[in-house]
């Protein structure tokens, strides 16, 4: 299940990458931009904000917002605080006047684009001033359009735009408008492949799982990743009853980012209907909800992880993320995670860190 921005990336705001400062009045950014025309940085990136927070809820109402912000209202905060810090960064072509843009042209953005991350024409990162190997902390620095950031810094480099085939361990390695394609079976003696940068493919195009991944709300029905069988993307359901196939081999799943789940009913069998997703509360039950067939899926809300036993469990407990500044964890059997766009940046070995809303002078 894909749920855009989670832990991934967030919307794109100044820049495609995640900049900001901490959400509780410190912050090295100026509160008010130099002005640009007229237009101050703190109300175009209010209206930044405004805007893809609204587009996330109406392309999945009641629910993307919430499972990754807990609210529309969060969403806003910290998008703004986050554009805000961008704009103050070194190098950034980005201005209050071209964030303003992006604010106007996102109600045109289609839902499919806005969860593939392939922003309208006005959303794209300017072009900053920055070289190939400059640390910077959003793409609207870089000269290539592209700052290279790990799941675990909040800094990175600015490097050339991700083309297919580039090799990526999340969506945010390959830029924009690519997926990151992850196989996940064997190969022959070959094991199991590194995953690709690799284009979307469009409704009734052909697609593999791990290799040529469908755009959003689509699935790939009747593909076969172990002998390397392709399939063709459909319509995923989008309505709660539709008939569906979790399984994808004989008809679309749901469109997960909408809060669907297909739920079997027969047990042994992934053939069943849409039914919407639970959210769950810190402490409650997660994953797969009763058991032969299942009843239910829980997803946890407001930026929770659904932290698992193993990596084979089906179900887990839903645990809180961490407050910007407090210790975390990125190993998703122990937590807690981070509320987004801050990271679990680890300073030494192992998994665990401190949560750090991105910081304009850090990569300054």
């Amino acid at each position: 299940m894909k749920i855009f921005s989670l832990g991934l990336a967030m919307a794109c705001v100044v820049g495609c990458s995640s900049s900001g400062s901490t959400n509780d009045g410190g912050t090295d950014a100026p509160s008010d931009v130099a002005a640009d025309s007229g237009l101050s940085g703190a109300t175009a990136c209010a209206d930044e904000a405004n805007a893809v927070c609204a587009l996330r809820d109406s392309c999945s109402p009641n629910y993307d917002n919430e499972v990754v912000y807990g609210s529309t209202a969060t969403c806003v905060s910290r998008v703004t605080q986050s554009c805000t810090n961008a704009l103050a960064l070194s190098g950034t072509g980005a201005t209050p006047t071209s964030t303003e843009a992006c604010a106007k042209a996102y109600p045109d953005e289609a839902c499919s684009d806005f969860f593939d991350d392939n922003p309208v024409s006005a959303c794209v990162p300017q072009v900053g001033t920055l070289q190939n190997g400059a640390t910077c902390g959003a793409s609207g620095q870089c000269a290539s359009t592209y700052c290279a950031v790990t799941s675990t810094t909040v800094c990175g480099t600015c490097q050339p735009l991700p083309v297919t085939g580039a090799a990526c361990q999340v969506e945010a390695d390959c830029g924009r408008d690519l997926a990151c394609a992850t196989p996940t079976v064997a190969q022959g003696d070959g094991g199991i492949p590194a995953p690709k940068c690799a284009a979307f493919v469009a409704l009734n195009g052909a697609c593999l799982t791990g290799y040529q991944p469908c755009q959003a709300g689509l699935s790939c029905v009747g593909d076969d990743e172990a002998t390397m069988k392709q399939g063709t993307c459909q319509t995923s359901g989008t309505t709660v009853g539709a008939a569906c196939d979790g399984s994808r081999k004989t008809m679309p799943s749901c469109y997960a980012d909408m809060g669907l789940t297909c739920i079997p009913t027969a047990k042994g069998s992934a053939v069943g209907t849409c039914q919407k997703t639970t959210l769950a509360a810190a402490n409650a039950p997660c994953g797969d909800i009763g058991s032969q067939p299942i009843t239910g899926f829980a997803v946890c809300e407001a930026g929770g992880e659904c932290v698992k036993t193993s990596s084979t469990a089906t179900t887990g407990t839903c645990v809180a993320p961490a407050a910007d500044g407090a210790a975390c964890d990125n190993d998703p059997t122990k937590g807690p995670p981070c509320l987004s766009p801050a990271k679990c940046v680890v300073t030494g070995t192992g998994t665990a860190g401190t949560c750090t809303f991105p910081n304009a002078v850090a990569c300054n």
